[in-house]
């Protein structure tokens, strides 16, 4: 499953938390995905159990995200350029 986590504004100028996932995802639903999370360091995207984030304001400018792998109840971070986890991330789909 794609899940893409983000706030958007409401009517009334209020930062609201929404979420929107894909059960059947393809490449052009990832690469949608990765160009919105370029442009908005307040988005993530989770890809089966990796989640995809900026950490700070300062890996968003410098483009390093943080990966967050999930494994049963423990996870691990790595950080990694966004271009290199773009890359894995269109490979890993057909």
């Amino acid at each position: 499953m794609l899940i893409m986590k983000y706030e958007r504004k409401d009517f009334f100028g209020n930062r609201q938390y929404t979420e929107d996932s894909k059960e059947n995802y393809n490449r052009e639903d990832v690469k949608k995905a990765f160009l919105h999370l370029s442009k908005d360091r307040f988005s993530s995207v989770q890809k089966e159990s990796t989640v995809y984030f900026w950490e700070n304001i300062e890996d968003f400018e410098n483009q390093v995200m943080t990966v967050r792998v999930f494994d049963g109840r423990n996870y691990t971070d790595a950080k990694k350029a966004f271009d290199k986890v773009k890359k894995e991330c269109y490979i890993s789909i057909q």
